[in-house]
């Protein structure tokens, strides 16, 4: 699952405020700062008196906020949904609980069979499924130029009926198929 997108800012604003943090290490190590200045900031913060009790209050309450959105990164946003109801289709129920069929799994089963033919160059898929229960399967095709179409369209209907009721086990109530594009197969020119 992607992270929701409050997640991804928080995330961005944690990794540039480490790189910072990073830079100025590789800074420090390089030594573009003296080990003295830095040394002589930090008695200043630390003295305690004015305007370092300010600095000094905004470096810790910085740090606990990078601290609790660190925390809230890690522990949310990346765990797996299930399914929404309406995406599964109701296979059986009974007193020890109901078993479903994902629309995705349909619509894999429908691409599969579909794939198969070798008159089928591409084809997109979709599964609706009915209040009753039963799906509907519409898929829009793409198939070689010299094929007979009102032929392949009659043949496949049943044949992706019987295919998905018989592996999914749900009722197909309609099968659409929709020829949308010919494909003319490229021949090997003669020299």
């Amino acid at each position: 699952m992607k992270p929701r997108l409050i997640d991804r800012i928080l995330l961005a604003f944690v990794l540039l405020i480490f790189m910072g943090i990073m830079a100025v290490v590789v800074l420090i190590a390089a030594n573009v700062f003296d080990s003295e200045l830095i040394g002589d900031f930090v008695n200043d913060v630390m003295a305690g008196d004015g305007w370092n009790y300010a600095i000094r209050g905004g470096i810790i309450l910085s740090a606990l906020i990078l601290f609790v959105i660190a925390v809230k990164l890690m522990f949310t946003g990346y765990k797996q949904k299930e399914p929404p109801m309406n995406r599964m289709a109701l296979l059986s129920s009974d007193e020890n609980g109901c078993a479903y069929v994902a629309i995705d799994t349909i619509d894999s089963l429908s691409q599969k069979l579909i794939r198969a033919n070798n008159r089928v160059k591409d084809c997109k898929t979709s599964v609706r499924i009915h209040d009753n229960g039963t799906v509907s399967v519409s898929a829009k095709l793409t198939v070689l130029a010299d094929t007979n179409i009102p032929e392949l369209c009659a043949a496949m209907r049943p044949e992706l009926k019987n295919y998905i009721e018989t592996y999914a086990g749900v009722k197909v109530e309609q099968v659409t198929i929709v020829v949308v594009d010919t494909y003319q197969a490229a021949v090997a020119r003669a020299n």
